[in-house]
């Protein structure tokens, strides 16, 4: 004769125990979600900091050709004055070793000439190369905006699922034999995985091993627990009859 209440008893913890899988898979989820959106972060913070690098390294290769025009002028400025010297010496070795400086400026002229003219290559290309980085940037930002939504929307979703699911899960509480219910959240909190095994053609629907006969036989009458001698989970067996519901 099989006992109608501790079948029903069995029923109801089967469903609790598969509302608290479904709630410990959402709480993982949740838990990963943060650490996605951090990471999308991460990304576009790390293209933000090629970005501004790049532009500290446009505004060095202007600095330098800026103090190479400087240079220039000040040259210039020089030149003018060797001249105005010249016209006032009045031996030859004078007027020789002013035009020597004056040689030596033109040469250093040349020199920052020929360094103006690589930098500012160098410019160009660095504006180019930040020009792309730009849309490059806005394009990593965009999609990282959208992702982000996405992901906060599917926070909001899996929180409002596991608010249900906690109700859900009260509902049940209400109906299970108190020391049913103690040795389960016993076995939940420590093992993190199914309590009740589903037993089904004779085997245990956990570790796959064959139900013993005798316990086979004991867990269909359904009169007080019976455990698998193999994995330790209680045993909720399909029934002899199959007019009673299962699972």
């Amino acid at each position: 004769m099989v006992n109608a209440f501790s079948r029903q008893q069995l029923a109801l913890l089967y469903q609790l125990q598969g509302s608290d899988l479904e709630l410990l898979a959402t709480h993982k989820q949740l838990q990963v979600i943060p650490r996605q959106i951090e990471q999308l972060q991460a990304g576009i913070t790390k293209y933000r900091a090629v970005l501004t690098a790049k532009s500290a390294e446009l505004g060095e290769a202007e600095k330098a050709q800026r103090a190479r025009n400087a240079e220039l002028e000040m040259n210039a400025v020089q030149r003018e004055k060797y001249k105005a010297e010249q016209r006032e010496v009045k031996t030859n070795e004078a007027y020789d070793a002013l035009e020597r400086q004056i040689e030596f400026l033109n040469q250093k002229d040349g020199e920052a000439e020929d360094a103006i003219l690589e930098l500012m290559e160098d410019s160009d290309l660095l504006k180019a190369e930040l020009t792309e980085l730009e849309a490059e940037v806005d394009r990593e930002d965009k999609k990282t905006f959208e992702q982000t939504a996405e992901l906060q929307q599917e926070q909001k979703a899996l929180e409002t699922q596991m608010t249900e699911k906690l109700a859900e899960r009260k509902a049940f509480l209400t109906k299970i034999d108190k020391r049913l219910s103690e040795h389960y959240h016993r076995w939940f909190e420590r093992q993190k995985t199914g309590f009740v095994a589903l037993g089904e053609n004779g085997t245990c629907g956990s570790c796959h091993i064959a139900i013993q006969p005798q316990t086979l036989k004991e867990a269909q009458k359904y009169e007080k627990p019976v455990y698998c001698s193999s994995c330790k989970r209680l045993l909720y067996v399909q029934p002899l009859s199959p007019d009673i519901p299962f699972p």
